[in-house]
């Protein structure tokens, strides 16, 4: 077996993934904060508002907002019961006409 980081002798999801593409995680989070934000803001919402429907901290949408986390599939579906709306919905990217 070759050691090499350049060879892969067994499949290893990881590995391959890695070393397949770049990592999306900016783009991601850029569609979550812009459709966090319009979404809440087009329901009349506060941070704080959307927040305690949620069941999170207010620094925490801030932060989202801001794309300073990252949030788990369970944050994800409590936000977007909270919004009424469908979870892939805040990943979606957001198409130029409808932009603040």
């Amino acid at each position: 077996m070759n050691n090499s980081p350049d060879h892969l002798d067994e499949y290893t999801p990881w590995i391959v993934t890695r070393l397949w593409r770049p990592f999306r995680l900016v783009a991601s989070r850029e569609h979550l904060a812009r459709n966090l934000k319009r979404l809440r803001t087009a329901k009349g919402l506060s941070q704080e508002a959307l927040a305690d429907a949620a069941g999170i901290d207010r620094t925490y949408v801030s932060a989202l907002e801001r794309r300073k986390y990252s949030l788990s599939i369970d944050r994800l579906d409590q936000i977007a019961l909270s919004l009424g709306v469908e979870p892939h919905v805040l990943l979606m990217p957001v198409p130029p006409a409808s932009e603040d």
